[in-house]
């Protein structure tokens, strides 16, 4: 006879999004199944942001080495092994393994299942012999790589963001063909590594962002050796027995061969619901964008008990998609009935310097009437001077009133001040409250109180303020 198992919250996907779902969902009381696909989440591997981390700093520490002279140092050639590097990146995330390991989400009292799923109703799944039917589902299977159409790549040996971690070898040319976040950060972790790099955007290069601070960025990527052809887009891969060639055609017609060593492909991700069937589950896909799920604000999906999150909602950040999927859980099982409101989930790109924006972009649609943009440089910033890195700003977006209606930040710390920015703007302080924060001297986040400055010098007074400081000098 065929097991039946009807738990509250049945999350698909066990990667680190899934995971942390779980934990929350049963911290609030549900009884939760976790089911594990039996690969790591594409995209969102358990341990996978702290690999790509540790990979990123070696590259720092590489970079810093090479630019030692400013400081005093003699500057050293790095001798990077890919090898080590490796090993140390694998050894770390060994070290919170247990951490997401199935038997301490056991003992916490969420049952961890493993196998593929086969939806074969609304509300029901197979799951090997057992068939579950959950009070509600949730979606976290992860996306895997777009692939483009590009004549000959089919014929070629590449890598994408999921396989490059465990490249072994120093890269003698790496071409990089895509725009996203994932093709800046490794196009520079590599160039910093002792590889020649060139990047095909392939289209616009970081949708979304202040495109003056990219301009910014895109500059420091290539006083570091980064080449980038802007404009340029990959016509043909040329499979040959040493290295592989790369056909581009550039914006004026012009054409162009590149000899590459290795291909990374990091072209944005697709949600990944393979064998889960979800048409028999009454899910229905976007007829506006291929392979994605038709969802409401909420995540929900076209079943009112399934929901999606992270890749398998489209959703590329993994804080974002924490964020999302709690208001989710916290909606389904606990008090939370609020929305994420999606002005207040920064962007960021972990490259050095980083790039952060939050709420309105300036240049993306006209700005009402009033707002002020405001600027501060990290070459005012005390410690960015002591460090060496003074190439970047911050910019602020604010109502006449001095509501805070978007910030952009390129330079060092741009991930902690915009979080700093996210929660002041969720407490609806004013730009000018800014000028009042107690910081660390020096500290990189600093430079939000120049902006609060900014704010204050720019503010025309009000009539009230006029005659009050009328009234001061008279009495004085």
């Amino acid at each position: 006879m065929a097991d039946l198992q009807n738990p509250d919250l049945c999350i698909i996907g066990a990667g680190a999004l899934g995971i942390g779902l779980a934990l929350r969902a049963r911290r609030l009381g549900a009884n939760v199944m976790l089911v594990d696909r039996g690969a790591e989440e594409p995209g969102d591997p358990a341990q996978g942001r702290l690999v790509a981390t540790a990979f990123a700093t070696s590259a720092s520490r590489a970079q810093l080495m090479h630019d030692a002279r400013p400081f005093g140092l003699a500057p050293a050639e790095p001798k990077p092994s890919f090898k080590a590097i490796g090993e140390r990146a694998r050894a770390l995330a060994a070290s919170t393994a247990p951490r997401d390991a199935a038997s301490r989400l056991t003992a916490l009292g969420i049952d961890c299942r493993a196998g593929q799923p086969i939806f074969t109703g609304r509300q029901t799944f197979k799951l090997g012999e057992t068939t579950i039917r959950a009070g509600h589902i949730i979606l976290a299977t992860g996306a895997r790589p777009v692939i483009p159409t590009i004549p000959g790549l089919d014929e070629a040996t590449y890598f994408t963001p999921d396989t490059i971690a465990a490249n072994s070898r120093k890269l003698t040319h790496l071409v990089v063909i895509g725009s996203d976040a994932s093709a800046i950060e490794l196009a520079q972790a590599h160039r910093r590594l002792g590889a020649a790099v060139t990047l095909v955007p392939q289209g616009d290069i970081l949708p979304g962002f202040d495109r003056e601070q990219v301009a910014i960025l895109l500059r420091q990527l290539t006083q570091e050796g980064l080449e980038i052809a802007e404009g340029a887009s990959v016509t043909r891969i040329v499979p040959r027995r040493q290295g592989t060639g790369v056909d581009l055609t550039h914006a004026d017609g012009s054409d162009h061969s590149l000899d590459a060593s290795h291909l990374l492909i990091s072209m944005g991700r697709i949600p990944d619901f393979d064998g889960l069937v979800l048409d028999r589950a009454k899910v229905r896909f976007d007829k506006a964008r291929p392979g994605f799920l038709q969802l409401n604000t909420d995540g929900r999906t076209s079943n009112s008990r399934i929901h999606a999150v992270g890749g398998a909602a489209g959703q590329g950040q993994s804080h974002a998609s924490a964020r999302y999927g709690a208001a989710i859980v916290d909606r389904l099982f606990g008090n939370g009935s609020s929305r994420p409101d999606p002005a207040l989930i920064p962007l960021l790109l972990q490259t050095e310097p980083g790039l952060a924006t939050i709420g309105l972009v300036e240049g993306e649609r006209p700005l009402p009437a009033g707002t002020l943009v405001l600027r501060a440089s990290f070459a005012e910033n005390d410690m960015a001077r002591a460090l060496g890195q003074t190439h970047g700003a911050a910019k602020l977006i604010a109502g006449g009133k001095g509501q805070i209606l978007g910030a952009s930040i390129i330079g060092p710390g741009a991930g902690e001040a915009i979080a700093m920015l996210a929660l002041a703007m969720d407490r609806a302080m004013p730009a000018q409250g800014l000028a009042d924060l107690v910081l660390p001297h020096p500290s990189f986040a600093a430079i939000l109180s120049q902006l609060g400055e900014a704010f204050l010098a720019a503010r025309q007074p009000g009539a009230w303020q006029k005659r009050s400081q009328a009234l001061r000098k008279l009495l004085g």
